[in-house]
């Protein structure tokens, strides 16, 4: 091997290991300073408001970043506000409806244990008695040593709930803190953001900082189109589900409608929260209209998810469906839930870096030769 190429795959090597090193290093940041990595996602994402309100209202940097946090603070407050109203009124609904149904299904469990279960332990048990004292003790024994496990399954899952809770209420104080230092790291880099971009235009490799900035500008409106795709995609949901409780039709569609759609942002679970359970209920009712409805509606729900997701997210975040469907995919074997955002982003940023062309400097450092782009 002569001593260029020797020279070029040492080179090649040294780059990969930057890479890797460079993501290590960045996913090694995000989990210990993710406070930071909202605020500085949420500056970024109020920089136009402020500039706004510094150009139009004529205020000072902080006073217009301190206005556009209390506005954007407002409008999630607001939104998290009716959400949970709607959350409660479903519930209430619920409530009210709860106790009748429990008793509909008491007496669908009492007919069934008097029609079928009833009459099976009559044959089991006089068929037990056929049996040989040893082989009665030990089904004896063998039902004994179900019952046992079936009690200690049920104890464990009442103590892993409780722990769970407890998790929870113990986690409520850190929350706190947390939310105080993104309030606090939001407003003072949203205050001081025009002088970070200053301090960075002063670098003499004025290049690289234009590639920086494409990345930058790139990755911003990635997440901007990210946000509005999904809430592109809950809208639809909320439509159809609507659309489908007015014709079966059902109380309280507008409110179950728009649960439907609050859980269609969960990853997996998704309306299936909402429609499985109240299928299952369906058909331990007997109720062969609502069940045959829901099915139906879920299906389209569902179908209507998983083919246009990867096209609107694809089309709001400039990259092609098909290259959106591999990266949610790779995504979720990857980083698992938290995969369908990361998945994305990543396409993203590659992109980006391709637009920039890192990657053609990159490859003309491995080859040894001058770069041509500009």
């Amino acid at each position: 091997m002569s001593s260029e190429r020797l020279w070029q795959l040492v080179r090649f090597i040294g780059v990969i290991a930057a890479v890797i090193l460079t993501g290590w290093v960045l996913l090694r940041l995000a989990t210990l300073l993710y406070p930071f990595v909202i605020a500085f996602l949420l500056a970024m994402f109020s920089r136009p408001l402020v500039d706004f309100f510094q150009k139009r209202l004529k205020l000072k940097r902080g006073a217009s970043s301190l206005l556009s946090i209390t506005l954007i603070s407002g409008l999630l407050i607001g939104a998290l506000v009716l959400i949970l109203m709607q959350l409660i009124r479903g519930l209430v609904f619920v409530a009210n409806q709860l106790p009748g149904q429990i008793q509909e299904l008491s007496l669908f469990f009492q007919k069934l244990y008097n029609e079928k279960l009833a009459p099976i332990w009559s044959d089991a048990w006089d068929a037990l008695k056929t049996l040989e004292p040893s082989q009665q003790n030990t089904v004896q024994d063998s039902i004994q040593t179900l019952g046992s496990s079936l009690a200690r399954l049920i104890a464990e899952g009442s103590k892993s709930i409780a722990g769970t809770l407890q998790s929870v209420l113990a986690t409520l104080p850190s929350i706190a803190l947390i939310l105080i230092i993104v309030l606090l790291a939001w407003f003072f880099i949203a205050k001081d953001w025009t002088n970070y971009e200053e301090r960075m235009r002063r670098f003499e490799l004025k290049p690289w900082f234009a590639r920086f900035d494409t990345v930058f500008s790139s990755l911003r409106r990635a997440l901007f189109g990210y946000a509005r795709a999904q809430l592109t995609l809950i809208s639809i949901t909320f439509v159809i589900v609507l659309i489908g409780l007015l014709i079966l039709p059902v109380e309280h569609p507008f409110t179950i409608a728009f649960i439907a759609a609050f859980f269609d942002i969960l990853p997996y679970l998704g309306t299936g929260s909402v429609f499985l359970p109240w299928i299952v209920y369906s058909i331990i009712t007997g109720n062969t209209t609502m069940v045959v409805g829901l099915s139906i509606l879920y299906a389209v729900v569902l179908v209507q998810r998983n083919v246009m997701e990867p096209k609107i997210v694809g089309d709001n975040i400039g990259i092609h469906p098909i290259t959106a469907l591999a990266a949610l995919y790779v995504g979720v074997q990857f980083f698992g839930i938290i995969g369908l955002i990361l998945g994305p982003i990543v396409a993203v940023v590659i992109k980006a870096l391709y637009n920039a062309q890192v990657f053609h400097y990159m490859w003309d450092f491995v080859k040894g030769t001058p770069s041509t782009y500009r």
